[in-house]
């Protein structure tokens, strides 16, 4: 089945939450996952957060260590579920919320978390994402992303493109099921050039298997 609108990519998340963190323990990850949580630690540090496809809260667990506060959203409260079963600490409040429609907060946070998520937004709904991301976030506040690179032989082969020039992957689950989702592998420049509008100050490192972003929003007018 297609996962390609909103309903079908939830459903897949939401049946895929038991087995998600397999994806984490392919030994030849580990030593990009060892860098990306000194990144992350070193970028969440005293910061308050908002975190958007928390999902099972591995990314959400690194950065809990240091962060003054993070508010962990994702749209299925199946993931949220089993990321509540991590020691996350009393920094950290989980709430089931849509990344593109995120409720109002008391206050602005300081910095913005959305990791793995961004190969999964499609292209014409990017800069829709950002904006309203943004409008959540403290005026000048650190964005940071970590999503995977392509990897011949590892990364799952594109099936298909669709209407929006979105690169199209299958997946199986353990029960069987089948889903093709949205699943974009974007360049350094790519990502520079789609966050251009929302943010400034913009640094891409890129390992074998991943990449991470971090940024700072602009100032948003009047």
């Amino acid at each position: 089945m297609s996962v390609r609108d909103n309903a079908m990519m939830e459903r897949y998340y939401r049946d895929r939450a038991l087995e998600y963190d397999l994806f984490y323990g392919v030994p030849e990850r580990h030593h990009d996952l060892a860098v990306l949580k000194s990144w992350l630690i070193e970028h969440a540090r005293d910061r308050s957060i908002l975190e958007v496809a928390t999902g099972t809260g591995y990314w959400t667990e690194a950065a809990a260590t240091v962060a003054k506060a993070i508010t962990a959203t994702d749209y299925n409260p199946e993931t949220l579920a089993v990321a509540a079963q991590r020691k996350l600490g009393s920094n950290v409040t989980m709430r089931v919320a849509d990344a593109f429609d995120l409720p109002e907060f008391p206050s602005a946070f300081d910095a913005g978390m959305a990791h793995m998520w961004w190969s999964h937004v499609s292209k014409h709904r990017r800069q829709e994402f950002l904006s309203h991301f943004a409008s959540r976030l403290q005026p000048h506040a650190v964005l940071l992303m970590i999503d995977q690179v392509r990897v011949e032989g590892r990364t799952t082969p594109v099936s298909g493109h669709d209407e929006w020039g979105n690169q199209l992957t299958r997946r199986t689950l353990r029960s069987g099921a089948t889903f093709e989702i949205i699943k974009n592998y974007p360049t350094a420049e790519e990502l520079k050039d789609d966050l251009a509008a929302v943010c400034e100050d913009i640094h891409v490192m890129v390992l074998p298997h991943f990449w991470a972003l971090n940024a700072r929003m602009r100032a948003r007018a009047g």
